[in-house]
């Protein structure tokens, strides 16, 4: 759960990348279906109190009553995880949304400017992405204090530079486009004239497809964090949270930690998956 992650770049719509199978993306529309129904209904799904301890029942293996066993506490694991699904998704999301509000403007603003507001926008974003992006949020949320929003808000710091970016990209690709000077001609300028009617509809879908992978490495940052306690505070759940107490007690019950893992994995896998969809349905050029 320490190691290093990078941060996850602009991928090109022209990769040689073999797309995925029919049966792959509808494993993930699952997936990703499960994951939203445990975020909406974790009270009505959960069989007990996720925070509820029984001393008598420690470390239980997967029986009729406890579903995935129960931890070191007493506390059902089952439930944990559902309530641990929502923390980890909202936070994840948290970190994308500030992400996306931070990146997306300045990325349009130094692509349109251009001049020496993109020069120290560019040296600003590539000065953060020299830094491995795990150990920036590591350092952020130790200095500011470990809790969850602390943690995801770093997150979001640390992933914007992404959106920007591409953002930028995009927008100085369309700078130069025929419909752009035509506009220009008419006298059309400034935010609502230009930007919000001409810029912002054309670069959306390859934002959309970046923050779908972005999710996944959110929720890996989260697990991260959480597993290092930098994230949420016990009695909290999230699948970091989860990860890291059945670590301590691997040998006794190697179960709780496979469901945790899995769970991670598996819902990154799907983002990224559906990362490949999105675009293929936003593309113009489909019919």
């Amino acid at each position: 759960m320490t190691a290093v992650l990078t941060l996850p770049g602009k991928r090109s719509p022209m990769t040689s990348r073999r797309k995925p199978g029919r049966l792959v993306i509808w494993v993930s529309w699952v997936i990703v279906g499960l994951v939203v129904i445990a975020v909406a209904f974790a009270e009505l799904l959960a069989p007990a109190d996720p925070n509820a301890q029984d001393l008598g029942a420690l470390l239980l293996p997967v029986s009729a009553e406890h579903l995935l066993g129960t931890d070191d506490l007493g506390r059902d694991i089952f439930s944990r995880m559902l309530f641990g699904t929502r923390v980890s998704v909202i936070a994840a999301a948290q970190a994308v949304a500030i992400a996306v509000t931070v990146g997306l403007p300045l990325g349009v603003a130094a692509g349109w400017l251009g001049g020496w507001f993109d020069l120290v926008t560019v040296r600003v974003v590539d000065a953060v992405m020299s830094f491995p992006a795990i150990v920036l949020a590591i350092g952020i949320t130790a200095t500011l204090g470990p809790n969850i929003t602390t943690a995801m808000t770093a997150v979001g710091v640390v992933l914007a530079p992404v959106i920007i970016r591409l953002a930028r990209a995009q927008t100085m690709s369309i700078r130069s486009e025929t419909y752009i000077e035509a506009a220009r001609s008419f006298g059309a300028k400034g935010l609502r004239r230009m930007i919000l009617p001409h810029v912002l509809p054309n670069i959306i879908q390859p934002v959309l497809v970046q923050v779908a992978v972005l999710m996944g490495f959110a929720l890996i940052a989260e697990a991260s964090l959480s597993f290092l306690a930098l994230g949420v505070q016990p009695p909290t759940a999230s699948w970091g949270a989860v990860l890291s107490r059945a670590y301590l007690f691997i040998d006794q019950a190697p179960l709780q930690v496979f469901v945790p893992g899995l769970a991670i994995a598996a819902t990154v896998f799907a983002f990224n998956v559906l990362s490949d969809e999105i675009q293929r349905l936003l593309d113009p050029k489909r019919r």
